[in-house]
């Protein structure tokens, strides 16, 4: 923590015992203010822009609290994880397409069997309830013509459903492995300054060598914080003004970083990019004599590319989420395998009578889990909100594996063996 972090205010936020005990290191001042004089200014406020305000820092600690751990979606795992055990898999619910697609497959079940229930009551049915329909009916013949051209069409759908469910997953996997490679990037960058960083006689860090280290440690941290909160809705609150406030009393930045990232050059620039160019500056100047890192031309040759290779491969989120699936492909697929499924009671009766009921209940858990499936392959972060138990990775891992790995290669040598 530093100076001008709040700490505490949760408790009186949100009425919950406080989370964390704060021990001070060295000397410092600490201004009290105490429930009822905090109550006081909320109350004062306008009961519309009380709830508002509550409501937006209730958002902004939910994605910080990702961010730090305290909120996590999958145990920690940046996507669900499954077991390969085939029992386990048919006992999982949430998470998965059938939990998903379960509504439709009942409604065209009941359809279907309305259907049964209408034609055994208006017309001469010479078959039993349980047995398969007469094809010599006119009613029954004319169905079963219809169903011919349906069964055509399975092939179709099943084709471009199953193309378009690859395409899709294949997003999803850039998504992800983009985020690999920009904790990649990050790590690449920690351990070629640790590496080259200066040290005395005994091994250790000299103090410039661990001042420019945490320098451009912190700096990494608000840069991949930004990144994915200009691409995840549920993270962009924080590139607001009270989303960065946030931020400064929680410790997650210095006052003299928010105070920058306030500027107008920075919000024209972006804060992430911003944060970026903190990161090179910082790494640059400590290759500079006394800087606290060697100055050696290989190693800057070699930071240099990363850091404009980083640049490049975190652009690349916002190119894989534009160009996702274009609107004509996705809503030809939706209308080919609804048509499929809405004609499918019809088609099946005169092959499977009621028991066609089932077969229509089967083939719509499937087909619609598939598009479902598709669907949620191309919204990798969850900005779409169209099922958040699934697939969508947790960004908040992202993020904190990198808040970790931004220190991890200064500690792993603090010490070298003399």
């Amino acid at each position: 923590m530093s100076e001008g972090t709040i700490l505490g205010e949760l408790a009186m936020l949100y009425n919950n015992p406080r989370a964390a005990t704060v021990r001070a290191k060295t000397n410092c001042k600490l201004y009290r203010v105490d429930r009822q004089s905090f109550r006081h200014f909320l109350e004062n406020q306008q009961p519309e822009e009380k709830e508002n305000l509550m409501t937006e820092l209730q958002t902004i600690d939910n994605a910080i609290d990702k961010i730090a751990g305290v909120k996590m979606r999958y145990s920690g795992d940046i996507i669900q994880q499954f077991r390969p055990n085939r029992s386990w898999l048919w006992r999982q619910w949430r998470g998965t397409v059938l939990q998903h697609s379960y509504k439709i497959s009942l409604l065209n079940m009941i359809v279907t069997a309305a259907i049964s229930v209408a034609i055994r009551r208006r017309v001469d049915c010479n078959w039993g309830i349980c047995m398969a329909p007469d094809p010599s009916h006119v009613i029954i013949n004319r169905m079963a013509t219809f169903g011919k051209g349906w069964h055509y069409t399975m092939g179709l759908t099943t084709f471009i459903l199953t193309f378009f469910l690859s395409q899709s997953y294949s997003m999803w996997r850039d998504m992800y492995n983009t985020g690999r490679k920009i904790q990649g990037r990050l790590n690449d960058l920690g351990m070629l300054l640790a590496t080259s960083a200066d040290r005395d006689e005994e091994g250790r860090y000299t103090p410039a060598a661990e001042k420019v280290q945490d320098d451009v440690a912190r700096a990494s941290r608000l840069f991949h914080t930004f990144c994915w909160a200009s691409f995840a809705k549920s993270f962009s609150v924080l590139l607001t003004p009270r989303g960065m406030s946030r931020m400064l009393s929680r410790g997650l930045m210095t006052q003299s970083e928010f105070i920058t990232l306030q500027g107008a050059d920075a919000k024209s620039a972006g804060e992430k990019h911003v944060c970026m160019e903190w990161m090179m500056y910082r790494a640059l100047k400590g290759m500079k004599k006394g800087g606290g890192i060697e100055d050696d031309e290989a190693v800057k040759h070699v930071m240099l590319e990363e850091l404009c290779a980083l640049r490049g491969t975190y652009a690349g989120i916002g190119d894989i989420l534009e160009g996702r699936m274009p609107l004509a492909y996705a809503h030809f697929v939706q209308i080919l395998v609804d048509t499929f499924l809405v004609t499918a009671p019809v088609a099946l009766y005169a092959e499977m009578g009621v028991w066609s009921v089932f077969s229509v209940g089967i083939l719509t858990l499937f087909y619609s889990g598939l598009l479902s499936l598709a669907k949620i392959f191309l919204d990798p972060l969850g900005n779409d909100n169209f099922f958040n138990d699934s697939v969508n990775c947790d960004i908040g891992v992202f993020i904190r594996e990198s808040n970790a790995g931004s220190t991890r290669w200064k500690d792993g040598i603090s010490t070298l063996p003399v």
